[in-house]
């Protein structure tokens, strides 16, 4: 990593760091486009989106989410609660934010529940309220700007469905005779399910139900099939359907007598909204409040992370994060064991240099082999990402990148399936 952090790596080719990764020539974009082909066609496909995508979106629209450099202010109890985020927080090499403070306050709330301090504990409580509300405000202000946007129709929605679409389409089109796409995300709104209605995708996930949606324990392999006319007994694999994860909760979901449940609340609805959550502490289920009613206080996170960690801990599969800044102890840990398997890669985009990221490096097998780098703000922004992402595979340098994935890593099931549909597309 260089003094700036910009730096384009593909394997164990450095294409360019510093001040050169703004100055790459076609040549240098080909190869990236290229890599990225053979990448994506594996037999598993994984991207985990982070603050990143939606700080991009909140560029074009002119509203960012909003920021985890807030605090809680809880009166007596703040100086300990900052302590304690902090010393939790620098063991992963990086500051503290809202999220750190925010389960710092419902360790001490439990703590002092224990301790029967009832006043104490209800200080905290409202600060813990206090602070949810604030931040659910703030996603749902996004959203608000989102929808209206795209309801007005306007040059920046225009830009955002052209944008996400290309970003999303490549990964989201996968062969039938490939596993769909697992897309999971850090962040509370519902950009990506924005994305998805005018995409044409459908989203599988763990909720059941029409009219109010229940977060289900089981994880049962639905799929989407259709029967073609005139065919009987031949169901296909219907397109655009995309496994589907919120790793942190969502500004939706909601605990209501020990189930979880995803409410009607409106994009972008207003806080006077009636499914606005009166006391989140309570019911909002946002990581990391596990929610008081909920029989296990790691539930529903422990069966997303379990997920998280089946599907991409696993032979010939490609783990792509986009705008996902390493800060996060559970997801960190599954990316640690996935690299541990030969075949398994790992791409990391970001605008934003990643000190974070060099803490990984640190403490954590990295092996230069399977994984690829794309740090910078000419390469990896939302706008200047998809230039380079690969609308089809005809690049010259195709076989030879996948030929390299075949050689480092067992990749020769995916291989085999991108060669024969290069055939088909020419």
């Amino acid at each position: 990593m260089t003094v700036d952090g910009s730096v384009v790596r593909l394997g164990t080719d450095t294409v360019a760091t510093g001040e050169a990764v703004a100055g790459l020539g076609s040549a240098e974009q080909r190869k990236i486009e290229s890599w990225l082909a053979a990448l994506i066609q594996t037999e598993h496909l994984a991207l985990l989106l982070g603050n990143g995508i939606s700080s991009a979106v909140g560029h074009l629209i002119g509203t960012y989410p909003p920021s985890m450099a807030q605090h809680v202010s809880a009166g007596d109890e703040t100086d300990l609660i900052r302590a304690h985020a902090e010393g939790s927080a620098s063991q992963l090499g990086r500051e503290a934010n809202l999220e750190d403070e925010i389960r710092s306050s419902l360790d001490l709330l439990q703590g002092l529940r224990v301790l029967q301090e009832t006043e104490r504990a209800e200080q905290v409580r409202a600060s813990v309220d206090e602070a949810m509300t604030g931040l659910l405000s703030g996603v749902l202000a996004f959203e608000k700007a989102l929808g209206t946007a795209l309801r007005d129709r306007t040059d920046a929605a225009l830009d955002f469905e052209r944008l996400i679409g290309r970003f999303l389409m490549p990964f989201a089109s996968r062969p039938t005779q490939r596993d769909r796409l697992h897309l999971y995300t850090t962040n509370y709104d519902r950009l990506l399910e924005a994305a998805a209605d005018r995409l044409g995708l459908r989203f599988l996930d763990r909720f059941v139900g029409s009219l109010e949606p229940r977060f289900s324990a089981s994880r049962i392999d639905v799929d989407l099939h259709f029967a073609p006319p005139g065919v009987r007994g031949e169901p296909r694999l219907l397109d655009g359907v995309v496994r589907f994860a919120k790793l942190h909760g969502s500004v939706d979901w909601m605990a209501d007598g020990g189930k979880i449940v995803r409410s009607s609340l409106p994009l972008g609805a207003d806080q006077e909204h009636p499914m606005f959550p009166e006391e989140p502490s309570s019911t909002a289920v946002i990581y990391p409040n596990p929610a008081k009613d909920v029989e296990t206080l790691a539930y529903p996170y422990s069966e997303l992370f379990r997920d998280f960690a089946a599907a991409v801990c696993r032979p010939n599969n490609v783990l792509v994060t986009f705008g996902y800044g390493f800060g996060d102890s559970h997801i960190n840990r599954v990316i640690a064991d996935m690299l541990t398997i030969p075949s398994t890669h790992l791409v990391v985009i970001s605008r934003d240099p990643l000190t974070t990221l060099d803490s990984f490096r640190r403490a954590n097998s990295y092996p230069p082999g399977q994984t690829t780098e794309l740090i910078g703000a000419s390469v990896g922004g939302l706008a200047e990402f998809v230039d380079l992402m690969p609308m089809t595979l005809t690049s010259p340098l195709f076989e030879a990148q996948t030929a390299y994935l075949e050689k480092v890593g067992g990749h020769e099931q995916a291989v085999a399936g991108a060669a024969t549909e290069q055939g088909t597309t020419q």
